[in-house]
């Protein structure tokens, strides 16, 4: 595991906020997003959000359409807060879970 840089952080982070205050499907945000997410997940964090909101839903950044923005919205928000704050996996958990 290595650490994603600054700059990397903080452009995954722009791109969660943005998904955060979508009301509609944005087909380019998303794919954008998920391919930050994915060309970095070999950070502790960034593989965490990958899994969590990725794998747990069973669809490449919960594919599912609009019914899931407002549903992640809150916790695209976390992690990017998570990511500019530099936050661990274990920091992110603890004040997030």
């Amino acid at each position: 595991m290595h650490n994603v840089n600054n700059a990397t952080r903080s452009e995954i982070a722009e791109c969660l906020d943005q998904l955060a205050a979508q009301t509609s499907w944005n087909e380019e945000l998303w794919q954008r997003c998920y391919d930050l997410i994915k060309a970095n997940w070999d950070d502790e964090l960034v593989e965490y959000i990958y899994d969590d909101l990725v794998h747990s839903s069973g669809r490449p950044l919960l594919r599912s359409r609009s019914a899931y923005l407002q549903t992640y919205s809150q916790e695209f928000r976390n992690f990017a807060v998570a990511l500019r704050s530099k936050m661990s996996l274990a920091e992110f958990k603890q004040q997030y879970e």
